[in-house]
């Protein structure tokens, strides 16, 4: 068993690798997006990306997600191949046709969005940035299926490379602000676009086929997925457009901030994880102790989830006095929230598993679209009393309904005995060291910082001390410790004699 959860963490941790790269942009680039940018200016960059991820949301019509799916039902390589060209042909007419349409509605999008047809220009730049990502999907599934991890972080850095280089020429030289920003992203999605699609034509060997069955099969379990999709884009990012309504663009610009750090168990953790998990647990079942594994990946996976976030929200305050100017501080408050919030998303995500198992997607769409009505209307009726704080608290709420909604259908069509009590405990000991955190009377920012991220390190040491760990558990970190500590000793003992 820990061989196969071995495997999932070396590629975990390579694709959390690639995933913390294509992200990273966003952070490395705050610095200077707080200095160049107004809160109102992050405001607009935020709504723009949103609506990209809408529309991207509606045209990809859960064809990558198919692909996962059936990748493995097609055991001959032809097939297989068939499938992907199914997909990819579909992407590509969808993609052009919508464009069209878009380009004819980016006044009225504008309107819709910001009540000012002023910003068509940018909607056309992410309209056309938006289709050329999702061309990209279909070959990048592919190198996370077939396990290509390395060549899917030379393609992450590469992306980061050259659209980091690009923000700051943009922004800082030409000083094209939010315009600089879009064009950025314009620029690296094509230059990706054109690598993948020289990859994928490849793996196609330059023969492409068609077949109205197979896009049967995979419109059937894609196309729910959709709908879930789109209650979860509400859940996650809805609340920026009560903001702008209700509270104005500066806000949506603090709370954007805020989020940002408060997603970062899904950057760090789930996302990676994802990664690998999604087609491996499918592969997973013809393991004896299949369930077995299940349960005790969740709890390592939880465990790495409380671990990040806790350290997360005890390095906040100080973290964001230090990397952004003064008008964007106080969006250090609105952090907890929302990373409870995208712990409980990232449960949500695993205990599913029944429901992808037995291709009942519906019960996800039901479940994302009946939590987007809890959003709506917590967002209509707490953010024009309470402002940020109603977006945070709608956000935790939203999630805790959507997990307990799904968990129980879920356990209903494949059973799997969760170590609840474990994760409980973990609970407990970082909600101790961060009020222990809370309260180390310093003013120093950095000073505070170096010593909250010790505390925060301490975590797994109080799991030992508090007997967290299992004897099966204890006995392979042991064997860990020993294999590093010979290895070490190899190498000073490989090492050639100096004489002279």
């Amino acid at each position: 068993m820990f061989n196969i959860i071995k495997n999932v963490a070396k590629h975990s941790v390579i694709y959390g690798l690639s995933d913390m790269l294509s992200r990273a942009i966003g952070f490395i680039m705050i610095p200077i997006y707080t200095t160049y940018l107004k809160p109102a200016d992050y405001g607009t960059l935020e709504l723009l990306d949103l609506t990209s991820y809408i529309i991207g949301l509606f045209l990809a019509m859960g064809i990558a997600q198919s692909v996962v799916r059936f990748y493995y039902e097609y055991k001959e390589p032809e097939k297989r191949n068939q499938m992907i060209s199914v997909a990819m042909i579909t992407l590509w007419i969808i993609s052009a046709v919508t464009l069209v349409i878009l380009f004819m509605l980016s006044d009225k999008v504008s309107v819709l969005v910001f009540q000012s047809a002023d910003y068509s220009k940018y909607f056309k730049i992410i309209f056309i940035t938006t289709v050329i990502g999702l061309s990209n999907e279909i070959p990048l599934t592919l190198l996370r299926i077939e396990e290509k991890s390395i060549t899917y972080v030379s393609i992450s850095l590469s992306k980061l490379v050259i659209n980091l280089t690009l923000n700051i020429v943009f922004i800082v030289k030409y000083n094209l602000g939010v315009q600089g920003i879009l064009y950025s992203g314009l620029i690296t999605g094509t230059l990706l676009g054109i690598t993948m699609l020289t990859v994928i034509l490849r793996r196609l060997r330059m023969r492409l086929s068609y077949s109205f069955s197979m896009l049967k099969a995979m419109f059937a379990y894609g196309f729910p997925l959709v709908w879930n999709w789109l209650g979860l884009f509400v859940l996650n990012f809805g609340d920026r457009f009560f903001l702008q309504r209700f509270a104005g663009l500066n806000d949506v610009g603090i709370y954007s901030l805020a989020y940002k750090f408060g997603m970062l168990p899904n950057v760090l953790i789930l996302s990676p994880f994802l990664m690998i998990w999604a087609p491996k647990r499918f592969d997973l079942l013809k393991e004896p102790n299949a369930k077995e594994i299940y349960s005790n990946v969740f709890t390592y996976f939880m465990f790495l989830q409380i671990f990040v976030g806790m350290g997360i929200v005890i390095l906040i305050k100080d973290t964001i006095h230090i990397v952004s100017e003064p008008n964007y501080w106080s969006a250090w408050i609105y952090v907890l929230p929302i990373l409870l919030a995208y712990i409980i998303n990232g449960m949500y995500l695993y205990v599913q598993f029944g429901i992808h198992l037995k291709n009942q997607t519906k019960h996800l769409a039901y479940a994302s679209l009946l939590a987007a009505l809890v959003n709506i209307a917590g967002n209509f009726i707490l953010i024009p009393i309470i402002k940020i704080w109603g977006a945070a608290i709608t956000t935790f709420l939203s999630f805790a309904f959507l997990m307990a909604y799904v968990y129980f259908p879920s356990q209903k069509l494949y059973h799997i005995s969760y170590q609840w009590n474990r994760i409980v405990h973990m609970l407990g000991v970082a909600v101790a060291l961060y009020l222990i955190s809370y309260f180390i009377p310093l003013k120093s920012p950095s000073l505070l910082l170096i010593i909250k991220f010790f505390i925060a390190l301490t975590f797994p040491f109080i799991l030992l001390a508090t007997k967290f760990y299992t004897t099966q558990e204890l006995n392979k970190i042991k064997s860990i410790i020993n294999a590093i500590r010979n290895r070490l000793w190899r190498r000073k003992d490989e090492q050639p004699l100096q004489i002279g």
